[in-house]
């Protein structure tokens, strides 16, 4: 029995979904866009995946990856009518979309609120008033890695009219930007940060969470349509399912769970990975119930208005859909 198979055990419910065994019947396909390749928020995912609880539910996994949300999404909008496609971005791409027409539905989140720190270069100093009149890395300019520096430098008072912000990339990218003396100053997730700190290279000035709690980090999209198609939307059930067991799993074996980062992303070294882990799960930010929540989306629909990032803010019942999760979790129990 895998590690799912007795984590079910212990809690009491039963995993297969299907009416027969999936052996027994063909499966059926889910074509899943990634923006990224595997990181920490994937873990909740990587738990089903690959410990082949999919499979024993009567659901293939097809990984798809791309380069960024912006082409994720694209991907995910022109797939074929017939087939059942998802993807994970942030929540500016999903606003976006839904306000330029996408019949689209965020069904759940792995990891629903950003885990971001603000680090600093070792030179430039250990407080967020240091980076004034520094080069920032971001991401993007229409990123949260863009907004939300000079939305927590302002909360604390601090003139950001001499910062300049460079578009740098992914959070990789990012720190290396900082080490090779690039740019001063970045944000990245607690993984990066990690990284950076074992190199020396760098201090953390600012964490997101402190300053705004209620950030939306990445969201599961599927389509309207195929919610509404019966044989599509029970195989979502089955995938979200699976994504909730795995946060779960990750919480209550955080050693396992790294061990099945590192089997994805065999580079990183072994000890740093399970300090990523068991800092994650300090910061509870995983989609235990399914991950989506209203007052989340609800607060970066308003802060991504503000910041002109979106054009006009999006109504928790454009984005979100809770009826799978709901059921699932009527089931198997709330945490």
């Amino acid at each position: 029995m895998g590690v799912l198979g007795r984590l079910a055990a212990v809690i009491g419910f039963a995993l297969p979904l299907l009416a027969a065994p999936a052996s027994a019947q063909q499966k059926i396909t889910i074509k899943f866009v990634h923006s990224t390749p595997p990181t920490t928020y994937f873990l909740p995912y990587l738990v089903p995946v690959d410990q082949g609880w999919y499979e024993q539910n009567g659901i293939h996994i097809e990984e798809i990856f791309v380069n960024g949300g912006a082409t994720a999404l694209r991907t995910f909008l022109s797939s074929k009518e017939d087939e059942l496609t998802l993807t994970s971005v942030g929540p500016s791409i999903i606003f976006n979309a839904i306000i330029q027409g996408a019949k689209i539905k965020s069904i759940g989140s792995w990891q629903p609120t950003v885990d971001y720190h603000i680090v600093a270069a070792k030179s430039v100093g250990t407080t967020l008033k240091d980076l004034q009149g520094k080069i920032f890395a971001s991401a993007d300019s229409s990123d949260n890695t863009a907004a939300l520096p000079p939305m927590i430098l302002k909360k604390h008072g601090i003139d950001t009219s001499g910062i300049r912000f460079v578009q740098v990339g992914g959070h990789p990218q990012r720190l290396q930007a900082v080490e090779a003396g690039k740019a001063q100053a970045t944000i990245i997730n607690t993984l990066t940060m990690l990284i950076g700190q074992s190199h020396g290279a760098i201090n953390v000035v600012g964490r997101v969470a402190d300053d705004f709690p209620s950030i939306a980090y990445i969201t599961t999209v599927v389509k309207d349509s195929d919610l509404a198609d019966a044989n599509k939307r029970k195989a979502l059930e089955i995938f979200l399912k699976g994504n909730i067991i795995g946060a779960r799993y990750v919480m209550d074996h955080p050693d396992e769970a790294a061990a099945l980062l590192q089997k994805r992303v065999p580079d990183l070294d072994p000890t740093l990975t399970k300090e990523v882990v068991r800092q994650l799960n300090a910061q509870n930010i995983w989609g235990v119930n399914g991950g989506n929540n209203a007052d989340v989306y609800r607060f970066t629909s308003e802060i991504g208005k503000q910041l002109g990032v979106i054009e006009r803010e999006v109504t928790v019942a454009e984005v979100m859909d809770n009826s799978l999760a709901d059921k699932i979790v009527a089931e198997i129990g709330k945490r």
